[in-house]
């Protein structure tokens, strides 16, 4: 027994002195395109001046709205070199969609964006404001495009019905991309979007971003209410993106990690393409991250349960 403790013990210390000796693959679960995957490949870009020999590499494993990737995250040697690119729907899926993990399966590693809700609309759309948004929502069920069953995106359209009283149809895509021609298409009255995804569109003309999930109102916004200004009767609501590794990996690796996280958030590169891109930068370590995890767990665990939600 002795000698296996000091083989496991010395096997530990070659891990922190060999760590990585490899490529590092981020698990996008989801399609290219999208704010996960743009912000990853930003990250993977940044992190090249910060690491010997070795790299990060983005892996696409769309499905299920986040579940496919997902899962095979949770499911990878915890060794450090698989790392989960990971949003909002890594704890709303368990509980709507009977995923096999449960976010305490990830150990989380740090954050590095939040990102505020917008609801967006065509620039045709005869919706020039908020009220008239409101309004027709009063009259019909309107149709609002999202990425799917249990991400932050519909989660946040269900705190509008709560806070509000009003309710929509939702339309489900893959992928940012299958949204944005829904939208521009007319096929579609609005999308819920973060708005670092919005943002460029917005700037371009093709769409109008009618309201903002934070507690005030953007300064790249000014003219924009928020939705508790609003009447939606939800006062922020903000969608997280940071890196979790499978439960099990080495302290060393989750370390080594978080570090990289850091080094990249303060890099002038980095910080300039975020910027420019809308993403907002909001670097937490893993302590931190794992209260703004919990906290979004029994945010939305409440509304689950009052909206009557079982798993799909």
């Amino acid at each position: 027994m002795i000698a296996g403790v000091a083989a496991l013990t010395i096997a530990g210390a070659a891990h922190a002195a060999d760590y990585p000796t490899k490529d590092i693959t981020i698990i996008v679960p989801f399609k290219p395109g999208g704010a996960v995957d743009t912000t990853s490949r930003i990250i993977a870009e940044a992190s090249k001046g910060y690491m010997d020999g070795v790299e990060l590499k983005v892996e696409n494993r769309d499905g299920g709205s986040g579940v496919v990737g997902q899962t095979y995250a949770a499911n990878a040697t915890p060794d450090g070199y698989t790392v989960l690119a990971m949003t909002s729907s890594v704890v709303t899926n368990p509980e709507l969609k009977g995923a096999s993990y449960k976010v305490s399966d990830f150990t989380p590693v740090a954050l590095y964006t939040l990102d505020p809700e917008v609801i967006a609309v065509p620039a045709g759309s005869p919706f020039e404001t908020i009220e008239d948004f409101i309004a027709a929502a009063k009259e019909r069920k309107l149709n609002i495009v999202n990425s799917g069953i249990g991400t932050s995106h519909h989660m946040a359209g269900l705190a509008i019905e709560n806070g509000s009283g009003l309710t929509f149809n939702y339309v489900n895509t893959r992928g940012f991309g299958d949204q944005l021609q829904a939208v521009l298409g007319g096929h579609v009255d609005a999308a819920l979007w973060p708005y670092g995804e919005a943002k460029q569109h917005a700037d371009a003309g093709s769409i109008r971003i009618l309201a903002v999930a934070l507690d005030d109102r953007m300064e790249a916004l000014p003219d924009v209410p928020t939705w508790e200004e609003a009447g939606l009767g939800v006062e922020a609501w903000t969608t997280f993106r940071g890196w979790g590794v499978p439960k099990g990996t080495p302290d060393d690796a989750v370390a080594y990690l978080a570090d990289l996280l850091q080094q990249v958030s303060e890099d002038e590169g980095y910080i300039e393409k975020m910027t420019d891109a809308g993403y907002p930068l909001a670097y937490r370590d893993a302590a931190g991250f794992k209260k703004i995890i919990d906290s979004y767990a029994a945010l939305t665990g409440k509304i689950i349960e009052e909206q009557g939600f079982g798993k799909q």
